[in-house]
């Protein structure tokens, strides 16, 4: 498979004079940024650019990267990022710019795949064990020769991306269960867990501005499922919230128990839902797909994911949305005792 569907056309630019304290936080918060001069593209900057170049300007903070083609093909360009360390390249076409392409979605369709075929993913989980611990590795060296309060945000970032994607493999590397035994799950605790979810995207939350309200009981609320993958559903709500809420937007999070269930609701006041887009919502690739509202890009498999997820564990799933005024997602999770517990 190429490339090709991953291109995001509407990338991010930034001028090659401008300095770099000015633009640090808008090239985290999209990935990466299309460096011009007199509006030419000459390069690209990401996080780890700024990290590893302590220079005032954005153009001495530039490194040599790859130009990838639409037409290479997903493991061709991850080996490219791989040997380069950018998690972010350039897509040219005939000398052309016409886009970039993130990891992030790349391995995201990569991993919905092989989930959707049953390949033996404890295989793919074990072989991406080094490399994760690696990147730990590296975070610590920055972090002891770091010392800016910019600096240590990004690193406690990066520290956060680490152990998402470290107890993902965790379960994926976990003996694989008879589907009546997955189905069935553990108890859980859902105020733990949306704490945990909520702290995730803090960072996200002060780049974009945007106020949270946060309305959670004071006491354990016990459900069925598995931490890890129940997180999954609710983390890409949350990520969906963020991507269609306008800087100095609202989003409320909400959870309370009512009559053997308890109910949770994440809400926005972003750019809501069009009509048309509704019925398709929950299809993998969904045609819905749009981007956020500061260029941020989507595959389309999130809530396919979240839906599968919820199915598989009898949480109930709806949303209502409403055109330019915004967007409220419920999950309504059935009571358990409090048994066996999972936290994050």
């Amino acid at each position: 498979m190429n490339i090709k569907p991953f291109v995001n056309g509407n990338y991010t630019t930034v001028d090659a004079y401008n300095a770099v304290k000015q633009i640090k936080h808008k090239i985290i918060a999209h990935g990466g940024a299309v460096v011009l001069m007199d509006e030419r593209p000459i390069g690209l900057i990401t996080a780890n650019d700024i990290i590893t170049n302590n220079y005032n300007l954005v153009i001495d903070c530039l490194s040599e990267k790859p130009k990838v083609s639409p037409r290479d093909t997903v493991p061709q360009v991850l080996q490219m990022m791989q040997r380069s360390g950018s998690d972010t390249l350039a897509v040219y076409e005939d000398d052309l710019l016409i886009g970039t392409i993130y990891k992030n979605d790349m391995t995201s369709h990569l991993i919905e795949s092989i989930e959707l075929s049953n390949v033996n993913i404890q295989d793919v989980a074990h072989d991406l064990r080094t490399p994760i611990a690696n990147m730990m590795g590296i975070i610590n060296i920055l972090e002891d020769s770091l010392e800016g309060s910019d600096d240590q945000e990004l690193i406690s970032s990066a520290k956060a991306a680490y152990v998402n994607a470290s107890n993902l493999i965790n379960e994926l590397l976990k003996p694989r269960q008879s589907t009546e035994q997955s189905d069935q799950g553990e108890t859980i605790e859902i105020v733990s867990l949306l704490k945990e979810c909520i702290a995730d995207i803090q960072i996200s939350v002060l780049n974009k501005s945007i106020e949270m309200e946060v309305l959670l009981p004071s006491e354990e609320i016990f459900s069925f499922g598995q931490a890890q993958t129940v997180r999954r559903a609710i983390d890409n709500i949350l990520t969906n919230a963020l991507k269609f809420t306008r800087e100095q937007g609202k989003i409320c999070i909400k959870a309370s128990p009512e009559d053997g269930y308890c109910l949770v609701s994440i809400s926005d006041n972003g750019i809501g839902i069009p009509d048309k887009f509704k019925p398709f919502l929950f299809q993998r690739y969904t045609t819905a797909k749009r981007a956020g509202t500061s260029g941020e890009q989507t595959t389309g498999m999130g809530l396919h994911i979240t839906k599968n997820i919820c199915e598989q564990y009898g949480i109930e799933l709806d949303f209502k949305s409403t055109e330019s005024e915004g967007t409220t997602f419920y999950l309504r999770f059935a009571l358990a005792d409090k048994g066996k517990i999972t936290y994050i």
